[in-house]
């Protein structure tokens, strides 16, 4: 079982590439420690061991494609791993292998209930 971490160790964009009428602003990537948070009920803490990097990622970093939350961010999504920790009511996930889909709709909004929870903001 893996041991669960107090820091969180990634990456995070915290400026993308850009330019004005004359100046080319290089993106820029830092190494971050955030602190583990504390787990809700029905959540869980995933050790990853894979993450994917695609075309959006790079859109977000090279061309200026708007991101939903302003960076700092950590870019990679359609990640795989270890359960870790679960809080309350999750505890069956520990020590299971799993896939995070880059998008997890909440089903209760009204994005969701219309079909598009590819959209969700939850």
């Amino acid at each position: 079982m893996p041991q669960i971490p107090h820091m969180i160790e990634t990456w995070q964009m915290v400026r993308p590439w850009g330019k004005d009428k004359e100046t080319v602003v290089e993106g820029k990537f830092e190494k971050v420690s955030l602190s583990v948070p504390e787990l809700g009920a029905g959540e869980v803490l995933v050790e990853i061991a894979g993450c994917g990097v695609c075309h959006t990622d790079l859109g977000y970093f090279f061309d200026g494609v708007p991101t939903v939350n302003k960076p700092p961010l950590t870019l990679g999504h359609e990640i795989s791993g270890t359960v870790v920790a679960a809080g309350e009511g999750a505890g069956g996930w520990v020590g299971r292998e799993v896939i995070i889909p880059a998008v997890m709709p909440c089903r209760k909004c009204y994005i969701c209930k219309t079909g598009r929870g590819n959209r969700c903001l939850n």
